[in-house]
C-alpha cells in the first residue's frame, strides 16, 4: 500500500476526491490533503476521510509531518512547477495532472529538475486512457484491419468562458482551448498512430455564441513522424453538442477497416466484402482500471519495480511539445516542427 499526499482539493481536485480516489483505494491510500483554500478541504474529509489535522493549508509543514511515498497534484498548471519543486526537495515521486506546465518553457525546467532528482513523475493524461480509446488502439495496433492511415478525431460542445467580463482576443481563446482541453484529443491520437507528431498546423478562431462571452472552436492537421495522417475538429462554440467531455468521436482509418469511437461505443465497418463487416460492434476491452486510476495503479506498480506508465515523463515531454507547437501555431498561423519546436526549447534551458 502506497501513501501519498493529495495536493488540491477544490475545483477538480474536488472529483478526484468523490469519484477518483476511491476507486484505487486497494493500494493507494491518501494520508494527508493540501489547499489553499480552507473551504476545499472539506472535500478531503468529506469523501476521504481524513482527519482535520490532516488537512492543510501549507504543503511545507504537510511534508515535515507526514510520511508519504508521493504527491498526487490537482492544482492549476501554472503552479505545479512549484508543488514539484517542493515535493522532489522532500524525495517524494510525482503523479501530476495535465498539462506539465503552464507553457513549454516550465514543462523543460519541470523535466530537467525532476530527472536530476532521480524522482518519478507521470502525468494525468486520463482520455487516451479511457476504454473506447483503449479499445480502438488495440484495434489498431492488432494489424487485423490492416495498416492505419489516418485519424479524425472531435470534440464539439457549447460552451464558453463566462468568467471573464471582456471577450478575449481568438488567438488566446484557441490557445486556452489547446492546453486547457485538446491536450486530451492530441495525445489519444499519438497514442493510436504509435508515433509522435512531425508537424502540427492550426486554423482557429473566436466565435458568437448565444449565452456566452467567449468561445472558441480550432481545426487541427497534423503529421506524424511514422506517416500517418491526423486531424481534430474542435469547438466550443456549435449549436449543438455533438459530444460529452470524454464522449468524443475518435475515427481511425485503416485499409481494411473503419474504426470508429463515439459515445463510449466502438464498431468497424467496411465495404471490402466478406470477411469484412459491413457494420459491426466491437465489445469494449475489460479490465480493472481506465483513466485516471489506470495512471495511479501503473504509477504505484513502477514504484514497485515495474514498467513505467503510458504517461511517464519521459514519454510525456513529447505530449507537451505538441500541445505547446500546436498553440505556437495558432498563435502565429503556421506550420509548427514539433521536434525542432521541442530542441529548441530543450537547447534553451541546458
Amino acid at each position: 500500500m502506497k501513501r501519498f499526499i493529495q495536493v488540491g482539493t477544490g475545483g477538480f481536485g474536488e472529483y478526484w476526491c468523490s469519484t477518483v480516489l476511491p476507486r484505487v483505494a486497494s493500494f493507494a491510500r491518501p494520508v494527508a490533503a493540501v489547499d489553499i483554500n480552507a473551504q476545499a478541504l472539506q472535500n478531503a474529509r468529506r469523501f476521504l476521510n481524513l482527519p482535520e489535522e490532516r488537512c492543510y493549508l501549507d504543503l511545507q509543514k504537510a511534508l515535515h509531518e507526514v510520511e508519504a511515498d508521493f504527491v498526487n497534484i490537482v492544482v492549476p498548471p501554472q503552479m505545479h512547477e512549484s508543488v514539484i519543486d517542493i515535493a522532489i526537495a522532500h524525495g517524494l515521486d510525482v503523479v501530476c495532472e495535465k498539462p506539465l506546465g503552464g507553457d513549454m518553457a516550465a514543462c523543460v525546467r519541470i523535466y530537467n529538475k525532476v530527472k536530476s532528482s532521480g524522482r518519478k513523475l507521470a502525468v494525468t493524461m486520463s482520455h487516451r486512457l479511457e476504454v473506447e480509446k483503449q479499445t480502438v488502439q488495440s484495434m489498431v495496433e492488432s494489424g487485423k484491419y490492416g495498416k492505419l492511415q489516418y485519424i479524425v478525431s472531435r470534440l464539439a460542445l457549447r460552451r464558453g468562458d463566462t468568467s471573464r467580463q471582456e471577450p478575449l482576443t481568438a488567438e488566446n481563446l484557441v490557445a486556452s482551448l489547446i492546453n486547457n482541453g485538446l491536450i486530451h484529443n492530441l495525445d489519444t491520437m499519438r497514442g493510436v498512430s504509435g508515433s509522435n507528431a512531425k508537424t502540427v498546423y492550426v486554423n482557429g478562431w473566436a466565435s458568437a455564441l448565444a449565452g456566452y462571452a467567449n468561445a472558441a472552436s480550432a481545426l487541427v492537421i497534423l503529421e506524424m513522424e511514422n506517416g500517418v495522417r491526423a486531424m481534430l475538429e474542435a469547438s466550443h462554440a456549435n449549436a449543438s453538442a455533438l459530444d460529452g467531455w470524454s464522449d468524443e468521436y475518435l475515427r481511425a482509418e485503416c485499409a481494411l477497416g473503419t474504426i470508429v469511437a463515439d459515445h463510449r461505443k466502438v464498431t468497424v465497418r467496411s465495404d471490402l466484402g466478406y470477411p469484412y463487416p459491413e457494420t459491426a460492434a466491437i465489445p469494449l476491452r475489460q479490465a480493472s482500471y481506465w483513466d485516471h486510476a489506470l495512471v495511479i495503479h501503473d504509477f504505484v506498480r513502477w514504484l514497485d519495480g515495474g514498467e513505467p506508465p503510458t504517461t511517464n515523463l519521459d514519454e510525456n515531454l513529447y505530449c507537451c511539445a505538441l500541445t505547446y507547437a500546436a498553440v505556437e501555431s495558432a498563435l502565429t498561423g503556421t506550420v509548427v516542427d514539433v521536434r525542432q519546436f521541442l530542441e529548441r526549447h530543450l537547447s534553451a534551458h541546458e
